[in-house]
């Protein structure tokens, strides 16, 4: 039950702050951006140019963060305790830290400076943290719920947000 309750407060959160961005930058012209939207959802197929053509870092942030979501999904479903599941846990972080540290290099969308999506770098390190700490600690309900939130908080949330038009990932799937 508790990964079905972080999973519907992330889809809230993420519906709430995804309205009002949108909401925000279409001005008054709301209804239009959400046809323009709608229409564009015809045609789904995967075209990677677009990645190969940015920058290295981008390209990095990508493979880390596919690699934490696909190793994440297994990690939830395997059993726990065992020395593949603790190995695979710190290539799971390491992969968090990559995601995490490539994101403060990459400021194309905002001119350069940082975007409302960089708070998730102190908080998905913070949550490492604390997960590993947990995780020593033998404290396993603390544990299970720092790597539940990161894996939705962290990770799926902020990945949504990479969806949003005109963004690389929305170039990748919608307009290809």
């Amino acid at each position: 039950m508790t990964i079905l309750r972080h999973f519907i407060v992330s889809l809230v959160v993420l519906t709430v702050v995804v309205g009002a961005a949108l909401w925000q930058g279409a001005g008054d012209d709301f209804p239009a951006l959400l046809a323009g939207m709608a229409n564009s959802f015809n045609g789904v197929r995967l075209d990677i140019a677009p990645l190969l053509r940015t920058d290295w870092v981008i390209q990095i942030h990508v493979a880390a963060a596919m690699s934490a979501l696909l190793l994440g999904a297994v990690q939830l479903i395997a059993p726990k305790g065992t020395l593949p599941h603790r190995t695979l846990g710190y290539v799971w972080a390491l992969l968090m830290v990559t995601t995490a540290i490539s994101a403060i290099f990459i400021r194309q969308i905002n001119h350069g400076d940082f975007s409302f999506i960089h708070l998730f770098v102190p908080l998905t390190l913070l949550g490492l943290v604390g997960m590993i700490a947990n995780a020593r600690q033998m404290k396993t309900d603390k544990h299970r719920n720092a790597v539940l939130g990161l894996f939705f908080g962290a990770l799926l949330l902020p990945g949504l947000f990479a969806f949003m038009p005109g963004r690389l990932m929305w170039q990748m799937v919608f307009a290809g």
